[in-house]
């Protein structure tokens, strides 16, 4: 019997089971692509203030907008890059995992459940 089951492929570390559009690539975001982008848009922020706005209300949110990119561009910047998986599933598996049977090992007292006292 034949299934129509697509079998999961794995791009970049994720598996198409957790993330269905991992093999397009929108699973992994460049943390250097943020930081363009980010400092990039502050600059175009505080370039809109050089305007024909004559109050002050304009400014007031274009250079808080600004500062609001800016703190979480450096917390970005100087947060741990830590290479641990932050997510945890059945399928965060080693390749060749094989999970045990632990219904079997209960009922036959083995493998985790021997060494129970």
């Amino acid at each position: 019997m034949s299934s129509h089951k697509p079998v999961p492929q794995v791009f970049d570390g994720v598996s198409t089971e957790d993330v269905p559009s991992a093999g397009f690539g929108w699973s992994r975001i460049s943390h250097t692509g943020v930081q363009i982008a980010g400092w990039v848009s502050v600059v175009f922020l505080l370039a809109y203030n050089f305007g024909n706005h004559h109050g002050h209300v304009e400014t007031i949110w274009l250079v808080s907008f600004a500062v609001l990119i800016a703190i979480g561009l450096v917390l970005l910047a100087l947060s741990p890059k830590l290479s641990q998986v932050r997510t945890l599933t059945a399928r965060n598996q080693p390749v060749g995992y094989i999970s045990p049977d632990w219904v079997y090992d209960q009922k036959t007292v083995s493998e985790a459940y021997s060494e129970l006292t």
